[in-house]
């Protein structure tokens, strides 16, 4: 009798001490949820327009249980967002600003970001009367001859169908082939104007951006990256280059994960310098020698693109905007700043899906925009070619479909319906931007898909290129799959 109330003891002590933890689990990992609401809420509707019921519903709280304990308001008067756990704890706030965004003010406050904002200039307005992609006057009513309308059609129904059971929630697509747009649409309430969140797909323009300071010589490939903190005489990490951090291979100790207590997150929604954050880790591997794909590796390569155009936020902005935005025509791109300042490159640029295709096509055309080379001649084969250890499935700082990443065979490709030569941005919840030179096509697809199983991206883009007579038949064609998935 004495040993069974022993175990039973035991047994509530274990039940306690299990709860107890969970408790604190959830507790401590809340601010996670309030940053990430707030931020994301900020910029959904201050910068896309949309409303914030429906912002909550269907883009933030499928991501997690967590965000059912969360709740936020709106200041529209003050363009701010303030979200809270079980509306008491974890207070975090964010602010809008004009071409700036939407910054989470952490080890800061509103009053100061807003100070951050008036010395900077207006975006680019654009010509919107040229036909696109130097102005915004798209007509797809007489497609090329080799364009098959009634396919083309069917893989935009694809796109946008709501599979059983599922949320795919595209929200854009556009389809450019031989430098004009022959298919766009977009769900209610999006337009060619809406600026969408791109995601990782900001860290391929971070890459582009880096191309244009080493054509302008303010940078160079195989340079110790010009980091204060590491250049010091016995800091190992003093010896990584641009080069390993653009091919994902600093070998620092960041962990791309997201959820509480993890590296990604806790930089993104619990840290004031995002650059900060991530150079402050030690060296894990030898520079070069592992890929090892990393949101804080960009943010720090980010960090010092600003410091070579002057160093402050307004610098950075204008030379993006003279840069990036005004020659390829971007009018509605906006790179949202941390509150230090410095522009999220990892994660946080907005732009509408015409805009994306603009930057799509840039690098499809090798750098060259108007007859003006922007990049260094070979900048986007380097960007391309695959990088040590990853499998070839990446180059520098964009995708590859050039090997299975988990056998790693020589001459797979990751998608073996579609060609070896594309290349891709990619981002959180089934962002991407294809660039496939062989057919001369680019395909931006913008959208909120929680699930993996609810978008099947070789499929969309076989059927695309089905609709242009291309042969894209392989060991896995995606028309033997059932096209509800």
């Amino acid at each position: 009798m004495k040993r069974s109330r022993l175990v039973r003891r035991i047994l509530g002590l274990v039940l306690i001490l299990t709860i107890g933890a969970g408790l604190a689990y959830v507790y401590f990992a809340l601010p996670i949820g309030t940053g990430y609401t707030a931020k994301y809420l900020c910029s959904s509707v201050f910068l896309i327009g949309r409303g914030e019921a429906e912002t909550v519903e269907e883009d933030i709280r499928p991501g997690s249980v967590l965000f059912t304990l969360i709740s936020s308001s709106v200041d529209r008067q003050n363009r701010t967002v303030t979200a809270r756990a079980l509306g008491l704890f974890h207070e975090r706030s964010a602010v809008y600003r004009p071409d700036l965004g939407c910054t989470l003010a952490i080890e800061t406050d509103i009053r100061t970001l807003r100070e951050q904002a008036p010395t900077v200039a207006a975006g680019f307005a654009g010509d919107r009367d040229s036909p696109w992609p130097r102005g915004d006057a798209v007509d797809v009513s007489g497609l090329p001859p080799e364009v098959e309308r009634h396919a083309l059609n069917g893989a935009l129904e694809y796109a946008f169908a709501e599979p059983e059971g599922g949320r795919r929630q595209t929200r854009a697509v556009v389809v450019v082939h031989r430098g004009r747009i022959v298919a766009e649409r977009y769900a209610e309430g999006i337009g060619p104007a809406t600026p969408l969140l791109g995601w990782s797909m900001a860290k391929t323009v971070v890459g582009v951006l880096t191309g244009m300071m080493v054509e302008e010589g303010l940078l160079e490939l195989h340079q110790p990256v010009p980091l204060p903190l590491w250049q010091t005489e016995d800091d190992p990490r003093g010896t990584i280059t641009i080069n390993d951090m653009l091919q994902m291979s600093s070998g620092l100790d960041f962990s791309e994960v997201y959820g509480p207590f993890a590296d990604a997150t806790d930089m993104l929604y619990g840290s004031r310098s995002m650059a900060g954050f991530a150079a402050n880790k030690r060296l894990r591997h030898e520079p070069g020698s592992v890929f090892q794909y990393s949101s804080g590796t960009t943010n720090i390569l980010m960090k010092v693109l600003q410091e070579r155009t002057g160093g402050d936020t307004a610098s950075m902005h204008r030379y993006i905007t003279d840069r990036l935005y005004r020659p390829l025509g971007l009018t509605t791109a906006v790179f949202e700043p941390d509150a230090s300042g410095v522009p999220v490159g990892s994660s946080y640029l907005y732009a509408s899906a015409r805009d994306w295709a603009r930057i799509g096509l840039f690098m499809l055309n090798d750098g060259v925009v108007d007859g003006l080379r922007l990049l260094p001649a070979g900048w986007i084969a380097y960007m391309t070619t695959p990088a040590p250890d990853s499998r070839g499935t990446y180059g520098a700082h964009v995708w590859l479909n050039a090997a299975d990443p988990k056998e790693a065979l020589p001459g797979d490709r990751v998608y073996e319906s579609l060609p070896r030569s594309m290349y891709y941005m990619r981002g959180h919840n089934a962002q991407m931007v294809a660039v496939l030179p062989d057919h001369d096509v680019v395909v931006v697809r913008l959208g909120v898909t929680h699930r993996e199983d609810d978008w099947d991206k070789e499929m969309f883009l076989a059927m695309v290129l089905e609709s242009f007579g291309a042969s894209v038949g392989g060991a896995a064609d995606p028309f033997t799959r059932s096209a509800a998935r």
